[in-house]
Order: structure tokens, then C-alpha cells, then sequence
């Protein structure tokens, strides 16, 4: 590390730090860096780190609240089912780059205020369809069922759960030809994963919120 002076730290800002944390988060996951990570990053102090931006909470909190900032709000004309299947498949794609980030957002998504104006938006579009006094807890289903897929993921990768390991396990539970033709059918699925994980998750994704979707256009009716 270079040597650390007093012109160097003063350049320092709040967005930069929460930029080099946001770097940090996109290589090694929002779990994956310290502050002792991060100022060295920057080639500082962690308490020069805390000055600027505080605990290292508050700088996670600083990374989340950029990333939903990278989400895409979709236009407020389109009905309900097709904002939130356009709204949650871009969000999937952005929250993949930053890992961990979707846990957070089902834990504090409310209060994350660059959130706000999507939830804003959600919410009205799901009133506007009729949800009435259920708009706030469809909304909760739709992004917490497409957020903890999204998270699942995270977490495969965080436990170093790589495809060949899991495809190495699905072998050992190969049916055999006497095996049940639910257990097969179930084989060739979870092979997918193993095979091909990323378009298995796209098609699981996208199968889980058009599902979604249809249960609530059913309780509509």
C-alpha cells in the first residue's frame, strides 16, 4: 500500500467510498470485504472510512440503496402483471451482480428509500387492478418470492456449492430402472442445474413469477 498523507485522505468523499464498496460487493459479494478491506481499497484508515460514511453497516446499507438505484422502474401505464414481470426480471439480473444483496432488500426493502418510488409505483399499479387493501401484501408475495430465488443463488455460491460438486451428488442418486418415474422426471431436473444452472435458474425464475402472477389474478376473480 502506498503511503497514506493527509492530501490523499482529504480527497476522500462519501460517494467514493460507498463506489470502491459497491466494487468490493460486485467481486467478492456485500458478506465477502471488511472495512479493513475497504480502506485499504481506498489506501486509508478504516476509521478514516467510518469518518466519511460510518459503520460498516451504514456502508452496506450505502451499497444496497445503489444497487436498487441500478433497478429499472417500469412505466406506470402497463398493468400490474406485466410491471411486475418486467420490473422483477431486470431487478433479478441486476441483484445477480451484486451478491447478497438480495437477502437484504427481503429483510429491509421498505427502508431502503431508493425503493421508494418502485414501491410506490408497485403498489399503485397493483390498486389500479383492484387489490385494494391486499395491494401491500400481493406486492410482499411478488418480490419476496422472486428475491429469495435470487438469494438461494447467493448462498449456493457463498457455501462454494460449484456445478460439478452438485452434479457429482445428483450421479449418486441416479434412478435406477425400478425407480418411480416421478423420481426420474425429478432427476432430469435437477440434472439441468448441474448441466446448466444458469439458464435452469432463468426458466425457474420466470416460471416462479408467472406463477405468482396467475395465483393472484385467480383471487382477483
Amino acid at each position: 500500500m502506498a503511503a497514506r498523507t493527509p492530501a490523499s485522505r482529504a480527497q476522500l468523499t462519501p460517494d467514493r467510498v460507498v463506489s470502491a464498496a459497491l466494487d468490493l460487493t460486485r467481486e467478492r459479494g456485500i458478506d465477502g470485504w471488511s472495512l479493513r478491506d475497504l480502506a485499504a481499497t481506498l489506501d486509508t484508515w478504516p476509521n478514516t472510512v467510518s469518518y466519511h460514511v460510518g459503520t460498516r453497516e451504514q456502508v452496506c446499507q450505502a451499497v444496497v440503496e445503489r444497487v436498487v438505484g441500478e433497478m429499472t422502474n417500469p412505466p406506470a401505464d402497463l398493468p400490474w402483471q406485466d410491471w411486475f414481470r418486467s420490473f422483477l426480471r431486470d431487478g433479478r439480473d441486476v441483484l445477480l451482480r451484486y451478491r447478497g444483496v438480495a437477502r437484504r432488500l427481503c429483510r429491509d426493502g421498505p427502508a431502503v428509500p431508493s425503493a421508494m418510488p418502485i414501491m410506490e409505483r408497485g403498489l399503485t399499479r397493483l390498486i389500479d387492478g383492484g387489490f385494494g387493501d391486499d395491494a401491500p401484501r400481493a406486492y410482499s408475495l411478488l418480490l419476496n418470492s422472486a428475491l429469495l430465488l435470487v438469494a438461494l443463488v447467493d448462498d449456493r455460491v457463498e457455501t462454494g456449492q460449484e456445478r460439478g460438486d452438485v452434479a457429482d451428488r445428483i450421479r449418486g442418486f441416479a434412478p435406477g430402472p425400478d425407480t418411480a418415474p416421478a423420481w426420474a422426471l425429478m432427476h432430469g431436473f435437477l440434472n439441468g442445474w448441474a448441466s446448466d444452472g444458469e439458464r435452469t435458474f432463468t426458466e425457474m425464475f420466470d416460471f416462479t413469477v408467472d406463477c405468482v402472477v396467475a395465483g393472484l389474478e385467480m383471487r382477483l376473480r
